[in-house]
């Protein structure tokens, strides 16, 4: 049984050094992955491998507010915008006074898409691709930089 609830969770994108919260987010993810090389020669039974570089990508999906999405598609006029420089992105589990929990890092925002449904709420979904190694955070005060 899980100790975190999806309730407490939140979401910022530090750009330019200003902290907006992606509203009304519905859920957020992550994945790492690592390069893998096989080393593997003439002769050998089993295939062998190297490990290689790690990377990270991140989703962030959000009801879409009625005055448009968080993160603009214009970098020019809004600091908040998508970026072909680092920002900073925290994905909380928990983001409470007394606990902090979070995966964070930099990253550039690489995609925006928008969808609708006949049956449910307009939703804006954020890509991001990191540009750093990706850190998990767990204290009583929130991650600094």
């Amino acid at each position: 049984m899980s100790i975190l609830h999806g309730k407490a969770a939140d979401i910022y994108w530090d750009s330019g050094g200003t902290d907006t919260q992606l509203t009304q987010g519905q859920s957020w993810g992550v994945d790492i992955t690592h390069d893998v090389a096989e080393k593997t020669s003439m002769g050998d039974t089993f295939k062998t491998y190297l490990g290689g570089f790690q990377d990270w990508t991140a989703t962030v999906t959000c009801l879409l507010p009625a005055t448009g999405a968080n993160i603009s598609l214009d970098n020019a006029n809004d600091p908040n915008g998508m970026a072909d420089v680092k920002a900073h992105l925290e994905l909380y589990f928990t983001h409470e006074t007394s606990d902090y929990k979070a995966v964070y890092g930099d990253a550039i925002c690489n995609g925006i898409s928008f969808s609708g449904d006949k049956d449910g709420v307009p939703t804006v979904t954020y890509s991001f691709q990191g540009t750093a190694q990706i850190k998990w955070w767990s204290d009583t005060t929130e991650p600094t930089y």
